[in-house]
């Protein structure tokens, strides 16, 4: 069956509606029953992150130092799971998933691996984070079904939540929709609220994705210099274009 551009390889339901894995001659892709891709991995570079927004969620690692443990909240197809196991080989990475069956397709349709620093953890984002008692240095909230951002990401009882679970000197980073049913000024609001401390918009560029950045107080004064640096190292080791969305952060985050 021809769905999305591309072959439907395989295809369930499960309480909360359709999941679709759809490929092409170069990707492989997840779609929760609609046309907005929630994950997609190059057949030729699993490791890759393919879609743009995914590449500026890792912001936070030019800002921050290198995570040790981390939390991903939506797990899709697990390519950022398996950028950052990849990549930082001595962290620790916990992953929230609300819907079993989204774990079942990452492990066989987009190889998400099984190692002992990866705990994934089938349970509802707010639940987890309320009942948690680890600490991160870096959070990443990715939590979309068909109709946009999941409302149990959303309030600032949630952030607040998250906000307890962040280490000193780390950073949240949240994919927000500009068009979602859920609106995009509420949700900075409740970030704000949650975290007391400005949020940081990261526009994506060509798309309607909005990445918000929120830490656990005033970062630490870094000169320009020092950012550029680190954005055009990381850049070269990791294949994110760092220097373009660190212009971009400074553009729309005057006071950054």
């Amino acid at each position: 069956m021809r769905r999305y551009g591309g072959t439907v390889i395989f295809e369930a339901r499960d309480d909360w509606g359709t999941i679709q894995v759809v490929q092409d001659n170069f990707e492989r892709s997840l779609h929760f029953g609609s046309e907005p891709k929630q994950s997609t991995m190059q057949l030729g570079d699993p490791l890759r992150l393919v879609l743009s927004y995914t590449r500026a969620m890792l912001m936070p690692l030019v800002l921050t130092p290198p995570p040790r443990r981390a939390l991903l909240i939506g797990l899709g197809g697990g390519s950022l799971a398996k950028f950052l196991l990849h990549h930082y080989p001595d962290l620790h990475l916990d992953v929230v998933e609300l819907r079993e069956q989204v774990v079942n397709v990452a492990q066989r349709w987009f190889s998400l691996p099984d190692l002992p620093r990866l705990r994934v953890v089938v349970d509802d984002a707010g639940r987890f984070a309320r009942a948690a008692s680890d600490t991160y240095d870096l959070i990443l909230v990715d939590a979309f079904d068909r109709r946009g951002i999941a409302y149990s990401v959303c309030g600032p009882g949630f952030f607040g939540a998250l906000r307890e679970r962040l280490g000193a000197g780390g950073m949240l980073a949240i994919n927000l929709w500009a068009r979602d049913t859920v609106g995009l000024e509420d949700m900075i609001d409740d970030i704000t609220a949650g975290f007391d401390a400005p949020v940081a918009r990261l526009p994506v560029h060509g798309k309607d994705n909005i990445i918000a950045l929120a830490g656990d107080g005033p970062p630490a004064r870094r000169t320009a210099r020092l950012l550029t640096d680190r954005a055009r190292e990381l850049e070269a080791g990791l294949a994110i274009e760092f220097s373009a969305l660190l212009r971009t952060l400074r553009k729309h985050n005057p006071g950054f």
